[in-house]
């Protein structure tokens, strides 16, 4: 699959400090809302039928491997030929595509009936100790009525092993205020740019960290910088501030506390915390964290720092709430929000990923969770200084990760889970 460069966009009006662009009002269709999705396995209804056969591997033909493998799951023997699969539904739906990293290539072809080219979507390398299971996303806002998928095999093992439509209902017309100016901050051919944070450092620069990489998930991958001196109206070159050779740094955060030192996170053989006391221009070496998610910490009005994450222990996820009075360096009161059993497939229990905690007076806290099973973020809450929380419960809201701000600065109190 041919790899499509990612761009860094920043909306100049969309930010109260920014000096240049204009916000205007337009109409735009509503944000769609998604329902319960649904999960195909039933392979074997694919024509032709003769190409498919249920546990048994014979060259050029398709083998949906039932008895080995946990879900029905179908592969390709040598050069098969193109399967057609047709779903049976009407509505406009969402695409995702459930297969499996190994230490070996994994790939498949797939087109919608009326296209004329195959998205060939490759899963990424793994060890031989660990194996993954992944999901694309191969197509948005399908109508549905009537359409067909074709299923290729590209010489590879295929390793499809389902299809998950998530239903779209419209949202209707809504007017919202839109950006008219935008600028590019990093664009390259060849390479991938993911996970951007923004901050304003204590000089009034803004500063843009990321990921850049050559793919999703790859061992290039590294934290790279961006700068501007003039509200984002021109950036500097990218330079990178962190990078293991041996591993995959990702999912960059980026806060700046308030005696002006910049915090920036990262998910490197665990999580780290690196800080600068020079707005970015030389960086102490980064030190552990005990919980991760996207984002990052925050800084709490008592000048102590928290970060939301999650930790694996003795096969339970938990969702934990850490706190750190040295900027990260030393982390305590890890406060629990909630737990759930190991990321599972096929999805058929919550797993709570990718936390955002926001504490909204000096007793209530809110969280919001990832969580694939159904793509809808989950919501707890605590009142009592986060002591104790809510179980999460699914809100309306449908997609990863979530970020929450508040709008309206009014104090908050001194929510610190040092004194708790």
């Amino acid at each position: 699959m041919s790899l499509v460069t990612t761009l860094l966009i920043l909306g100049l009006a969309g930010c109260s400090l920014a000096q240049t662009g204009q916000l205007e009002l337009r109409e735009f269709d509503g944000a769609p809302r998604h329902g319960d999705p649904i999960i195909r396995e039933d392979f074997e209804r694919c024509e032709p039928a003769d190409a498919v056969l249920l546990d048994e591997r014979k060259p050029d033909t398709w083998v949906l491997r039932t008895k080995d493998w946990p879900t029905p799951l179908l592969n390709a023997m040598g050069n098969p030929p193109d399967l057609t699969y047709d779903p049976q539904l009407t509505g406009i739906y969402d695409i995702h595509i459930g297969t499996r990293g190994t230490d070996f290539p994994v790939a498949i072809g797939l087109r919608l009936a009326g296209e004329d080219e195959f998205t060939i979507i490759s899963s990424p390398r793994e060890t031989t100790r660990v194996h993954r299971d992944w999901e694309y996303c191969f197509r948005r806002e399908v109508p549905m009525d009537g359409e067909k998928i074709i299923i290729h095999a590209t010489g590879v093992a295929a390793y499809l092993d389902y299809i998950k439509f998530v239903p779209i209902v419209g949202g209707g017309k809504t007017q919202l205020r839109a950006a008219t100016d935008h600028v590019m901050i990093a664009s390259d051919e060849g390479a991938h740019f993911a996970f951007p944070g923004v901050a304003r450092l204590k000089n009034g620069s803004l500063a843009v960290v990321f990921r850049e990489g050559t793919a999703h998930v790859d061992p290039s991958g590294k934290v790279a910088m961006c700068i501007s001196t003039d509200n984002g109206r021109t950036w500097s070159p990218r330079r990178t501030i962190y990078d293991d050779p041996k591993t995959d740094e990702r999912d960059p955060g980026i806060c700046r506390h308030s005696d002006g030192t910049l915090l920036v996170s990262m998910a490197s053989r665990g999580a780290r915390v690196m800080r600068s006391a020079d707005n970015g221009e030389t960086w102490d070496e980064p030190t552990r964290a005990p919980v991760f998610s996207p984002h990052g910490p925050r800084e709490l009005p008592d000048g102590s720092i928290y970060w939301c994450g999650i930790s694996t222990r003795m096969g339970i996820n938990h969702v934990k709430i850490a706190t750190s009075q040295d900027l990260g360096r030393t982390w305590e009161a890890e406060r629990t929000v909630a737990l759930s059993l190991p990321y599972h497939r096929p999805w058929v229990r919550p797993f709570w990923d990718e936390p955002w905690a926001i504490p909204l007076d000096e007793n209530r806290w809110l969280v919001l969770h990832r969580v694939d099973m159904d793509g809808y973020l989950y919501a707890n809450a605590s009142s009592d200084g986060g002591r104790t929380f809510t179980s999460p419960v699914r809100t309306p809201m449908w997609g990863c990760p979530p970020f929450v701000m508040r709008l309206e600065e009014r104090p908050v109190g001194n929510p610190s889970l040092r004194e708790r």
